[in-house]
């Protein structure tokens, strides 16, 4: 079987399948909770962001408006 490189500070323990899959079970749910928790801050973080990009845009040409 082949290993695959993963960037870890640290190495992480051979599991049988059913723990490997029961600690994924468990990090999806502990996620699921955490972006739940912290969800209308992280809205309201992303709109800002986007709101920033827009301003820095700039602003569109009217193609009505001829040039000379």
């Amino acid at each position: 079987m082949k290993r695959h490189t993963v960037i870890l500070p640290f190495l992480l323990p051979r599991l049988t399948d059913k723990a490997a899959a029961q600690l994924v079970e468990l990090l999806h749910a502990l996620l699921a909770g955490i972006a739940h928790h912290y969800a209308e801050q992280v809205h309201r973080y992303h709109k800002r962001q986007r709101n920033i990009r827009l301003d820095r845009q700039p602003p569109t040409s009217d193609r009505s408006d001829t040039p000379f």
